[in-house]
């Protein structure tokens, strides 16, 4: 058995600046689509990164598939210009039918002015099939300040696997969850008949909660599998949330509204202790339209802070856009990302009419 080890941050999440926004995704008809809601936020150098997946809806195997993404202003809504826009592609190469991939394209430039993204599917070509015989084991992941998975990749072709690279991908709480971080491991070669051993290092990032891996060479793929085997020990969270409600202007709770008629969602919020006299926490609230794929209609953030154990009843603007039937989450972390809160164990049902 031969062993690689390496230790590969590709993507170290940060969070989400204030006003970063999401536009409004184009979905495919032509067979390659993208799946739930994309993932956005500046790195160390000022870079826009944009995390998401593409499923192949075909029953062959697609390559080449081609995603537009264009990076916009705060006034973008107003001019419809982007700042900038970049193509990229998928992180497999090649999309067996009826399965997904996950894409991270990130702006050409470290401009501050990037505040919205907007993501388009271009096109795709048909591929040959990538036969899936790379065999991946992965052991416990453990979580604690850094995330650790060993594991084993084991190449069951009869032909090398030249180029080969596994990756670790991140996914968090929301329902359909998001991508928010993938880490690469490369390999050279894959001899045919061979295990070896890989090991991922980096530092934990408190927003996701599951773990997928999946190998490609040049020859072979793996399947995407579920990492099941978790050991976690991390902080203690602080924040309890209850009492979800949707209020109108003057306060009330209600739960039929119209359309483009503005409302707040709020929660009360109760904390165990203050460490170091204060703490602060943004509070997300995301909005689902009923349905088997519950779609999210709109989510948005409130900032506050806890300087006692006083409860208190953060809001979130909300304007909806769309008649239906639609539920209500709410989750709140601490600014760095690290989730002070479990999700909400209720939801807000709401009615919006014509």
């Amino acid at each position: 058995m031969k062993r690689i080890v390496v230790f590969a941050l590709l993507v170290l999440m940060l969070p989400v600046a204030q006003g970063f926004a999401e536009m409004a995704n184009t979905p495919s008809s032509l067979g390659v689509r993208l799946t739930g809601s994309t993932f956005s936020y500046k790195d160390d150098a000022g870079y826009t990164v944009v995390l998401g997946e593409m499923e192949n809806t075909k029953n062959f195997p697609v390559t080449n598939v081609k995603i537009w993404v264009g990076f916009y202003s705060k006034d973008a809504l107003n001019t419809g210009l982007p700042l900038e826009t970049v193509t990229g592609t998928t992180l497999l190469n090649a999309i067996q039918p009826h399965e997904k991939s996950p894409f991270m394209i990130k702006s050409q430039t470290a401009n501050p002015e990037i505040s919205q993204v907007t993501v388009n599917m271009l096109g795709f070509n048909s591929a040959t099939a990538k036969p899936q015989l790379l065999e991946i084991t992965p052991a416990t992941l453990s979580i604690s300040n850094v995330v650790k998975l060993p594991g084993t990749i084991t190449n069951k072709g009869q032909q090398p696997g030249a180029h080969a690279q596994i990756h670790l991908i991140s996914y968090d709480a929301f329902n359909p969850p998001r991508i928010v971080g993938i880490q690469t491991i490369p390999i050279d070669d894959l001899e045919p008949n061979t295990a070896y051993d890989f090991n991922f290092e980096t530092k934990a990032d408190p927003r996701v909660t599951s773990y997928k891996v999946v190998a490609e060479s040049d020859n072979y793929q793996s399947k995407i599998i579920d990492v099941t085997k978790i050991s976690v020990d991390i902080m203690t969270r602080l924040i309890t949330i209850n009492d979800i409600q949707v209020v109108n202007s003057s306060g009330e709770k209600i739960s039929k509204i119209k359309v483009g008629t503005p409302v707040d969602i709020t929660s009360m919020l109760s904390i165990q202790a203050v460490n170091n006299t204060s703490q602060p926490y943004v509070y997300y609230a995301q909005v689902k339209q009923f349905g088997e794929k519950g779609t999210v209609e709109f989510l948005g953030l409130a900032e506050g802070i806890f300087n006692s154990t006083q409860m208190q009843s953060p809001k979130v603007a909300w304007t909806p856009q769309n008649e239906g039937g639609f539920f209500i989450e709410t989750y709140v972390w601490d600014p760095s990302g690290a989730a002070l809160a479990t999700q909400s164990s209720t939801v807000s049902l709401i009615l919006v009419m014509p």
